[in-house]
């Protein structure tokens, strides 16, 4: 009688398998930051990369203006602000730390990211427009600083939407140790 080991043929298609685990946690609009929102329970709202990009662009058009350099795209900011947003959106408050949850520091270094300084953020509307958080932030002196702080270098942008439809806006921007 003959026995056929499994192991060599499952290690040689685990690859495939992994592939198609993730694959499946790919949202339908094919979106890596949808995709980590749905395994958060989070909804984003459609065309939410579209208004973080408007958002961006005013934010650095507003640092250009000052002489300030832009803020660069930090995929771990992303994550911070994302994190942050959806637990927001999903836990139905808004502050800058969830009640006994980490602070800005903790999830940015949670996330990834080799903080040296750091700042946030945060606004919620009803309209998913980039007009709508750029003046809650314009209109706030302490917002206005965290957009304009010459410290600063990277940043990352989240927006998600709460099943009240409350739109929360995250934007979390640091210095790397290093700098």
């Amino acid at each position: 009688m003959s026995r056929i080991s499994l192991a060599p043929n499952l290690a040689a298609v685990m690859p495939l398998i992994a592939t198609l685990l993730l694959a499946a946690c790919v949202s339908p609009s094919g979106s890596p930051q949808a995709a980590r929102a749905m395994a958060s329970g989070c909804s984003l709202p459609a065309g939410a990369a579209r208004v973080e990009q408007d958002l961006l662009a005013w934010i650095n058009a507003e640092r250009g203006a000052r002489g300030l350099p832009a803020y660069r795209r930090s995929a771990a900011l992303d994550r911070s602000a994302e994190t942050h947003a959806c637990d927001m959106a999903s836990r139905g408050y808004f502050a800058h730390s969830r009640p006994g949850g980490p602070k800005l520091g903790a999830r940015v270094k949670a996330a990834g990211y080799p903080m040296y300084k750091a700042g946030e953020n945060l606004a919620y509307t009803r309209h998913l427009d980039a007009a709508a958080a750029a003046g809650i932030w314009r209109n706030s002196p302490g917002h206005w600083h965290t957009i304009l702080d010459p410290d600063l270098r990277e940043i990352g942008l989240s927006v998600a939407v709460s099943d009240g439809g409350r739109i929360y806006w995250v934007m979390d921007v640091a210095a790397p140790r290093w700098w």
